[in-house]
C-alpha cells in the first residue's frame, strides 16, 4: 500500500483526468461539479485503502465511479456517460497493465512484486497516469460536443466492446501475475493489450462518428420543420390576401359609388380619405414575386404592431432562380433576426434592399436597428437564446442557401451607429 500523501495524487490525479476529459464534451451540470467530481474520487480511495486493494474490485469501483462522475457532475444521459465511464476505464486499466509489464521487463521482477518496492511502484503509476492523460486527451479531440437534451447515447451497445476488453486483459493479468517475462514475451502481451486499446479507439470513432450524424440529421429536422411551418403560414397568408384584395376592391367601389350619388364636398373629401386607407392596404405586389411579396406583407404587419421602421428597396429584382422554399427560409430566418434585435433596440428600424449589377450578381442587404453586439465564434454568430439546442439554426439555414446558389454571405455590426447588416451575393447564371 502507497504512502498516503502519494495515494491522494494518484487518486486526485485520475479525478483531473476524467473531469478534463469530461468537460471536453459536455457542459457541467453546476459550478460544484468539479467538488463533487474530487469528493466521489475521494471516496474511491478510501474504499481502496480502507475496504479492499483487490484489483478485480478496484476495476470495477473505478468503473462505477468513472460513469457516477460524468452523470452527475456533466449534463449527460446515462446512455452516453456508460460509454464514456467505460472507455475511460479501460484506457485507464490498459495504461495500468502496458505500464505494469514495462517496469517488470526493465526491473526483471515478477509482474506481482511492483508495490513491493516504493520507488518502482511511484514510477509505475506515473508512466500510468502519463499514459492514461495522453489516451484520454486523444479521444477528447475527436469527440464532438453531446448534450442531454439530444437523443445521445442510442450507440451506448458499442460499450460490449471496452467492456469485454476490460475482461479480456484482466484474466490476461491472472494468468501471467506471478511471471518475470523476457523481452519477446513482454513485447507480445504489450502489443495485445495496444491492439485491444486501438480496437477501442476505433469503436470509439465510430460511436463519434454515429452521434455526429445523428446531430446533423437533428439539426436538419428542426431547420425543415421551421421552413415547413413557414410555408404553411404564408400560403394561409397568401389565400387571406387574396379575399382581402377581392374585399378591397369591391368595397372602393362601392364607396366610390356612394360618393359619386353625393354633391356634399365634405362627404367626397372623408370617402376620399377612406379610398387612400384601402389603397394603401391593399398594395402587396411589390417584387413581381409572389412569395415574396407575401413575406413582405407578413412582416410589413409585424413591424407596424412592433412599431419598427419597415423600410424595403426591390427595384427590378425579383430572385425568381430561387425556389418557393427556399425564398422562404432565407427572408423568414433573415426578417425574424431583424425583428427580435430590432424589437429590443431603440432605433426600431429595417432596411431591405434587393438589387442586382446587371451582369455579375444579385445583392440582398439587411440593415436593422442591434443595441447589443451580437456574439460570435471564428466569424460565424452564435444564438444569446437560453435554450441552445433548440434556436441558433436560423443562420444555418441562411448560409445552407447561399452555398446552395454558390452566393457568398458576410455580416458586420456597426458599434457606434449600433447596427447589424447581413450582406448577401448571388452569381448571375
Amino acid at each position: 500500500m502507497p504512502a498516503p500523501p502519494f495515494l491522494v495524487f494518484m487518486y486526485f490525479s485520475e479525478c483531473l483526468i476524467v473531469y478534463s476529459y469530461a468537460t471536453s464534451i459536455y457542459k457541467t451540470r453546476n459550478k460544484f461539479s468539479i467538488l463533487i467530481s474530487i469528493c466521489l474520487y475521494a471516496v474511491l480511495m478510501l474504499v481502496y485503502k480502507y475496504v479492499t486493494s483487490q484489483e478485480i474490485f478496484n476495476i470495477l469501483f473505478t468503473l462505477m465511479c468513472n460513469i457516477l462522475c460524468i452523470y452527475a457532475c456533466f449534463k449527460s444521459s446515462f446512455k452516453s456517460s456508460l460509454f464514456h465511464g467505460t472507455i475511460l476505464s479501460i484506457i485507464q486499466f490498459v495504461s495500468e497493465v502496458a505500464a505494469i509489464y514495462l517496469i517488470s521487463h526493465i526491473t526483471e521482477t515478477p509482474n506481482n512484486s511492483y508495490m513491493e518496492n516504493t520507488t518502482i511502484y511511484m514510477l509505475d503509476v506515473m508512466i500510468s497516469k502519463v499514459l492514461y492523460f495522453t489516451i484520454s486527451r486523444f479521444l477528447a479531440k475527436l469527440s464532438a460536443k453531446e448534450d442531454s437534451a439530444k437523443s445521445w447515447g442510442r450507440w451506448c451497445s458499442l460499450a460490449i466492446l471496452p467492456v469485454s476488453s476490460l475482461f479480456i486483459i484482466f484474466v490476461i493479468r491472472i494468468i501471467t501475475n506471478g511471471l518475470t517475462f523476457s523481452l519477446s514475451e513482454s513485447i507480445i502481451c504489450i502489443i495485445s493489450i495496444v491492439l485491444l486499446l486501438v480496437a477501442n479507439i476505433i469503436i470509439y470513432i465510430i460511436y463519434e462518428r454515429a452521434e455526429n450524424n445523428s446531430q446533423k440529421l437533428i439539426e436538419l429536422e428542426l431547420v425543415n420543420q421551421k421552413n415547413d411551418i413557414d410555408m404553411q403560414y404564408l400560403t394561409l397568408l397568401e389565400k387571406k390576401n387574396e379575399t382581402m384584395n377581392v374585399m378591397a376592391h369591391d368595397y372602393k367601389n362601392h364607396v366610390l359609388t356612394i360618393s359619386n350619388m353625393s354633391d356634399s364636398p365634405e362627404i367626397k373629401a372623408y370617402i376620399s380619405n377612406m379610398i387612400g386607407d384601402i389603397t394603401k392596404y391593399n398594395q402587396i405586389g411589390k417584387t413581381k414575386n409572389r412569395l415574396l411579396d407575401v413575406i413582405l406583407g407578413k412582416y410589413t404587419d409585424i413591424c407596424r404592431e412592433k412599431e419598427i421602421t419597415f423600410e424595403t428597396d426591390i427595384m427590378s429584382d425579383n430572385l425568381k432562380f430561387i425556389n418557393g422554399y427556399d425564398i422562404s427560409a432565407l427572408f423568414n430566418n433573415l426578417l425574424d433576426n431583424a425583428v427580435e434585435a430590432a424589437t429590443e433596440s431603440a432605433d426600431k428600424f429595417i432596411h431591405l434592399e434587393i438589387t442586382n449589377s446587371l451582369s455579375s450578381y444579385h445583392k440582398i442587404t439587411v440593415i436593422n436597428s442591434c443595441d447589443i453586439e451580437p456574439k460570435s465564434k471564428k466569424g460565424k454568430l452564435i444564438t444569446t437564446k437560453h435554450n441552445k439546442d433548440t434556436h441558433g439554426f436560423g443562420t444555418k439555414s441562411i448560409r445552407k442557401i447561399v452555398k446552395k446558389y454558390n452566393g457568398e454571405l458576410q455580416w458586420e455590426y456597426d458599434n457606434t451607429n449600433k447596427q447589424f447588416k447581413w450582406i448577401i451575393l448571388f452569381p448571375y447564371g
